[in-house]
């Protein structure tokens, strides 16, 4: 069932990191995460600055820099060539990608995120892997994303400023 809204089956806001939707009947609500390492299970990885920092979608990974959360745009997901249990996350053509790309969903781990979308529940992975493989095996198109920033954005400002006194 498509969002009418966004013309997808899936909506992730980066702002309000919530990834919801319908999926072939099965409803989807998750919180998730993205950027800056966030979802990382390493003690102090997370970059507060770039993790789920709707501003910060161009940030490129570097060696000494995490990359941003996830472009904004719609994507189609499909499972992952390599990895069990992730999803990739192929971009429409009319997605500004800024130089970026290898985006996928999956669960969390040592280094977190770089811009992909990061399950808060690994349970919830599991789920939406098992949905995009159904659609596969019958033949079809992996179900569609779209990624927005609606909400508090405010929520930056008062971020830099806890920073800054914590600095």
């Amino acid at each position: 069932m498509l969002n009418t809204a966004t013309g997808t089956d899936l909506t992730y806001n980066i702002v309000e990191e919530l990834l919801t939707g319908i999926v072939d009947g099965t409803a989807i609500s998750a919180h998730v995460v993205s950027g800056g390492r966030a979802g990382s299970k390493t003690p102090g990885a997370v970059n507060p600055f770039l993790a789920n920092n709707p501003y910060a979608t161009g940030v490129k990974k570097t060696a000494t820099i995490p990359g941003g959360p996830l472009i904004m745009g719609k994507y189609t997901l499909k499972t992952h060539e390599k990895h069990p249990n992730w999803i990739r996350l192929v971009p429409f053509g009319e997605n500004a990608m800024r130089g970026r790309d290898g985006f996928a969903i999956h669960g969390r781990g040592p280094r977190g995120s770089d811009g992909c979308i990061v399950p808060t529940d690994f349970a919830m992975v599991q789920l939406l892997h098992r949905l995009v493989k159904a659609r596969e095996q019958q033949g079809l198109q992996g179900p569609t994303l779209a990624v927005i920033a609606l909400g508090d954005l405010d929520f930056i400002d008062r971020r830099l400023k806890e920073m800054s006194r914590t600095a």
